[in-house]
């Protein structure tokens, strides 16, 4: 299959191939053909499967420039409304069509002049929501909806604001819901939103040829020291370490950058401007480490990833594959690996019952005990007083003696990969208008 037997105009065909598209990924052959009739669709696919693509090529086919905003796209953070936003700029080059990016954290003043002249609008509901109060965001003319990663905009408490904004939004339009995962609650929503929906499931987990996944029981106070060892081991091109919190995240970037290992970071507490300049410096290989939280790099299309390290296991049984999605991806290589602790076996446990994953259990190395400081470093890397070491000394093996034969969903000895194993929103659209006038704003049918 390529992409000029989905139908594809020249003109974004043109597009396309300078952005290096090759041949259509199965969601793109499957979803394209449906939304350029016009359908609504549901679409499920494992993480850096070409969504975007699925849906924005339809998309830019079907928007003329200069008519007003025709184009609404939702996403759950910052970065991702940003990269939507880029590929929609790069696909429609030779259409010209103006797409602007709005969410939280930057400057209102810039988006509102930029959405009056707006084919394409992708954002974050929270700024959305604001737009939409001040009158600056007019919907009257919005004819495709879509929800991308829409799974993690409710987890992320974003419902009320998407019922608000769809109920703003003509019904005469078409309404794409695109998501890795697929709950029935979930389900439910889209069925409200859309109508005679096509829906389109593809694989929901990334490949066992392509991606190797490792875990190693460790105490929870080597984990560090452990990290440290395997990075300088695997010595990995580009890799990511998951975080589950701001302040886990805070701790592991500064301690790396004392054992010599520089990269960014990126969580949710840090400003709009240093988040930009965080992703800039990784995508261009200015830095080949990013330590992250989950919310923080959900749906981020970053090439080139070898290495995913889980330093603690995710809140969520789902944001573990939106983790190891980030690598091997487009077709290559990757490797996963996972730090378990006592407390982590559960959670762990529930995740491959799930996903029916192969997660083989390695020996522990002897690696060398490293202090971990918790004091917080200044910006030249400069740190108070250590806390006690994160390993034991002596360079000790710890854990199993099996040689790596214990695998989860392997029905060797550990976990058995069967069900039968033990194993914020906001409210409505209140506030004032910007003729003063309280209340919410007029909705448009």
């Amino acid at each position: 299959m390529k992409f000029e037997e989905l139908g594809i105009e020249e003109r974004i065909l043109g597009s396309m191939g300078e952005m290096g598209f090759k041949t259509p990924t199965r969601i793109q052959t499957e979803a394209i053909p449906v939304i350029k009739k016009g359908r609504d669709v549901i679409g499920q696919s494992e993480t850096g499967s070409g969504k975007t693509a699925a849906f924005g090529v339809p998309i830019i086919e079907n928007v003329e420039r200069g008519r007003g905003i025709q184009a609404l796209v939702l996403a759950p953070t910052r970065e991702l409304a940003k990269q939507i936003a880029g590929d929609f700029e790069n696909l429609s080059k030779y259409k010209k069509l103006f797409i602007e990016a709005v969410y939280g954290g930057t400057s209102m003043n810039p988006q509102i002049r930029n959405l009056r002249n707006a084919d394409i609008v992708v954002g974050t509901p929270g700024r959305i929501m604001d737009h939409m109060r001040r009158g600056t965001l007019i919907t009257d003319r919005v004819k495709i909806f879509v929800l991308d990663e829409a799974d993690k905009m409710i987890s992320m408490g974003f419902i009320n604001d998407i019922k608000t904004i769809e109920r703003h939004i003509p019904r005469q339009r078409q309404t794409l819901l695109f998501s890795a995962t697929m709950h029935e609650s979930l389900l439910g929503i889209a069925r409200s939103f859309t109508n005679d929906a096509k829906r389109i499931k593809t694989a929901n987990k990334v490949s066992d040829d392509v991606l190797k996944q490792f875990y190693y029981d460790i105490h929870r106070q080597e984990k560090f020291s452990l990290l440290v060892h395997l990075i300088k081991n695997e010595n990995p091109d580009r890799f990511i370490v998951f975080c589950n919190t701001r302040r886990d995240v805070d701790g592991v970037i500064n301690n790396l950058k004392i054992q010599g290992i520089r990269g960014d970071f990126l969580h949710g507490g840090l400003t709009q401007n240093r988040r930009e300049d965080a992703m800039e410096r990784f995508h261009k290989g200015e830095t080949k480490c990013l330590i992250a939280t989950d919310v923080a790099a959900r749906g981020l299309d970053i090439k080139d990833i070898s290495h995913i390290f889980n330093y603690s296991i995710p809140k969520t049984i789902d944001d573990y594959a939106n983790r190891i999605g980030r690598t091997a991806r487009a077709g290559k290589t990757g490797k996963a690996i996972t730090l378990l602790s006592k407390d982590d076996h559960m959670s762990f446990g529930r995740i491959l019952r799930k996903f029916s994953y192969e997660i083989e259990k390695v020996p522990l190395p002897q690696f060398e005990s490293l202090p971990f400081s918790r004091n917080r470093q200044d910006r030249y890397g400069r740190s108070g007083r250590f806390s006690r070491p994160s390993g034991r000394s002596g360079g000790r093996r710890y854990g199993s003696s099996s040689r790596g034969r214990s695998n989860y969903g392997s029905g060797r000895s550990g976990y058995r990969n069967s069900r039968n194993s033990r194993s914020r929103g906001r409210g409505s659209m209140g506030g004032r208008s910007r003729s003063g006038n309280s209340g919410s704003f007029r909705r448009r049918r």
